[in-house]
């Protein structure tokens, strides 16, 4: 049976400028709802609306009466600033960081304390560790950019790029300017210079032992690995894949007009193109897949096989297990998703940005149009149709028991658990709204909205 366990309203910080289908249900699904007081939103900055990773709290920014900025936390009114950049989550959600003006200087704001002054902050750069326990950001004094870790400075340059920490929260690395220069820092070491870094790069290896990027250097690129250089290519894509095992390494390049994927040394064979998001690694590090494009057919290579053509064709992903994987292609007008080698049935849009295996490995999910309306397919069931299904909202419970989505109709939205509508909420445009996440597994939060209040609705499946 499914009922509310708990039902509460919180707001948080932004910054301006059952089982599932196929399965047998062991209990019926009765909904019991509640009503409180949620918190008003009637002056909210639209875009600045966040809710935390675990969707237990919210945020967004208003404008105040003396042309100031705020950020209203859960529900309470921060501190107000001549301007305000954009605030950031750490991933266990307990902290916030956003960039805060004051006069002419700039600072970062973590949970609520103020850090130091400096001419400006790349608000956009503000990054929490994976463990949530560090912080670090570039700043500028003067005509210097430098990067703040823990509230140290680093070195000066004349400009500063990504930056991000290692899995383990242990190494920062960003991109670092000097003169026409950038090379890549890595706690504090300076690599070799080249023209330019390529942006979302640099990368680190899931045991944080290693470091790639991909670097220009006159008409040529490299790809650099622990600050070894690949042979130069004409090009090189955006994707630098490390298997899960951080044994082996992946990435797209080019010569002449030909491209193809580099796998741990060795080219293999050329294309028109190489999917972008591609190459993937299986979750034992022992297969790899990617998309191409040949003249006018796509296909998905799997350990160097070919596998069937098709006109187009959407990012493969594998399964927990490795046994499956799958993707969508579209043949004849028609979009279907292919199992293995298996097609799926035909339908006129697959709304999924991927498909979504279960944590099991035992289903696989994903939003269909049809009709001009949008449904789910669970284990290859159609579920009901609705005017429109949040696309990236699909989503499945840690134990693979349960599957969830947001759903539209006419002018409504509503969480749909298991095939069961929930409470009605309105229709919104606001960021993150879409998301629902399962904590722990037959718990479920989602953000709703009725009129000028903001709700974080959380039950519980029993």
């Amino acid at each position: 049976m499914l009922k509310i366990s708990v039902i509460v309203f919180v707001c948080l910080l932004i910054v301006v400028n059952g089982p599932a289908y196929g399965q047998e249900k062991p209990h019926g699904t009765a909904i019991s709802g509640g009503t409180a007081v949620g918190v008003d939103i009637s002056s909210i900055i639209e875009q600045s609306f966040r809710a935390s990773p675990d969707n237990r709290r919210t945020a967004f920014i208003k404008k105040t009466d003396e042309n100031k900025w705020a950020v209203i936390v859960d529900g309470n009114e921060g501190k107000r600033y001549d301007d305000l950049g954009a605030p950031v989550f750490s991933p266990d959600s307990r902290r916030f960081a956003y960039g805060a003006k004051s006069g002419n200087k700039w600072m970062v704001v973590v949970n609520g304390m103020e850090g130091k002054q400096y001419d400006l902050i790349a608000v956009n750069l503000i990054t929490f560790s994976p463990d949530s326990t560090r912080i670090a950001y570039p700043a500028k004094s003067g005509n210097r950019w430098f990067v703040v870790v823990d509230e140290k400075e680093g070195k000066q340059y004349d400009d500063t790029g990504t930056l991000i920490f290692s899995p383990d929260s242990k190494r920062v690395a960003y991109n670092a300017r000097i003169g026409n220069n950038w090379h890549v820092v890595v706690n504090g070491k300076e690599g070799k210079y080249h023209d330019a870094i390529m942006a979302g790069t640099p990368v680190f290896s899931p045991d944080s032992m290693h470091v790639a990027y991909n670097a220009f250097t006159g008409n040529k690129v490299v790809m650099v690995l622990d600050e070894k250089e690949s042979k130069p290519y004409d090009g090189i894509g955006t994707t630098i894949a490390f298997s899960p095992d951080s044994k082996r390494v992946a990435f797209n390049a080019r010569l002449g007009n030909g491209w193809f994927v580099v796998l741990d040394g060795k080219e293999g064979m050329t294309y028109d193109n190489i999917m972008r998001g591609t190459p993937l690694f299986s979750p034992d590090s022992k297969r790899l897949i990617y998309g191409v494009k040949s003249g006018l057919r796509r296909f998905v290579v799997l350990d160097g096989k070919e596998e069937k053509h098709y006109d187009l064709i959407g990012t493969p992903v594998f399964s927990q297990d490795n046994r499956e994987f799958a993707y969508a292609a579209r043949k004849e007008g028609k979009w279907f998703v292919v199992l293995n080698t298996t097609e799926g049935r035909p339908y006129e849009e697959i709304v999924s940005a991927n498909p979504v295996f279960s944590p099991d490995s035992k289903l696989l999910a994903y939003i269909v149009r049809k009709g001009g309306k949008r449904l789910a397919i669970v284990d290859d069931r159609e579920g009901k149709e609705y005017d429109n299904i949040i696309g990236d909202s699909l989503v499945f419970s840690p134990d693979g028991k349960h599957i969830a989505y947001m759903a539209q109709q006419t002018n409504k939205r509503f969480a749909v658990i298991d095939g069961k509508e929930q409470e009605e909420s309105d229709i919104t445009s606001l960021p993150d709204m879409g998301r629902i996440v399962f904590d722990p597994p037959d718990t479920f939060r989602y953000i709703a909205v009725k009129g000028s209040h903001i709700f974080q609705i959380v039950r519980t499946i029993e």
